[in-house]
């Protein structure tokens, strides 16, 4: 059964995706994002589910299957949704250079299977089961924490693009991107932390990835807005005014080159 700590921390999170979901919908933003949108709705609904098995230790020793199983079947469903948001909100971001935007739909694809071939890699070690009392539980969570920190990782290099090159990006799609950051650097760390010893970390592992999220969420329905969607921000590292200029016309004219094709 968690802790209180982890109660608090699970019943806010249940709360700021409840205010996620309300915002998006009251300021008409889920068709702008309607992968985000889904997302958060589908993990709001698990969370509300899975929440009648944890009002008491007794209910919970009870429910143990069912509570593991709604977890382990709808995870990867989730995944699959954080995946395809991210997609979506790289997709955003280069909206205003469409061509660029055709180049980051062809090139997305090899750009996440470099960085799973990356994350395979930096997680290979814990491919291993030798003292894992739920096997199943830790295939899931390796799957987990390779997914997260590969989508960490192209999450970053489209960040460093942004931050190098001097074009505005919309308040509310930073937004995003912050919420996103935050809670899959969050579950990546806690996942591999828990992957270490799992008689050990379990708990700790998911009261710090809990906490973590409920700072992101937070930083989330505070930063959307109404007016997110018109305001832009300049997030770019400062440059002087004849470098911006360069790179601002390097930028068009790869942009201008791509439509054409």
């Amino acid at each position: 059964m968690p802790g209180f700590a982890e109660q608090l921390f699970w019943y806010l999170t249940i709360a700021l995706h409840a205010g996620l979901v309300f915002r998006l919908w009251r300021l008409r933003l889920v068709s702008s994002y309607p992968a985000v949108f889904a997302l958060l709705l589908m993990q709001l609904i698990r969370s509300l589910w899975v929440t009648q098995y944890l009002t008491s230790p007794e209910v919970f020793q009870r429910s143990m299957n069912q509570y593991g199983f709604a977890v382990m079947f709808t995870e990867p469903v989730l995944i699959a949704g954080r995946a395809a948001a991210v997609f979506e909100l790289s997709a955003a971001m280069l909206r205003s250079y469409r061509g660029l935007s055709v180049l980051s739909r062809a090139t997305l694809l090899a750009a996440l299977c470099a960085s799973l071939t990356l994350s395979f890699t930096l997680h290979w070690p814990e491919f291993s089961f030798a003292g894992e009392p739920y096997r199943l539980l830790r295939m899931l969570y390796l799957l987990e924490t390779t997914v997260y920190s590969a989508l960490l990782v192209f999450l970053l290099l489209l960040a460093l693009f942004v931050l190098y090159h001097p074009a505005p990006i919309r308040r509310n799609l930073l937004a995003h991107g912050v919420g996103f950051s935050v809670y899959l650097l969050s579950s990546a760390a806690a996942v591999w932390l828990r992957n270490q010893d799992a008689a050990q970390w379990t708990r700790a592992a998911s009261t710090l990835r809990l906490g973590v999220t409920v700072a992101g969420l937070a930083a989330w329905v505070m930063m959307l807005s109404a007016r997110g969607e018109e305001e832009t921000v300049d997030v770019h590292v400062p440059l002087s005014r004849e470098t911006e200029r360069q790179l601002l016309a390097r930028l068009d004219a790869l942009n201008s080159a791509l439509e054409r094709k």
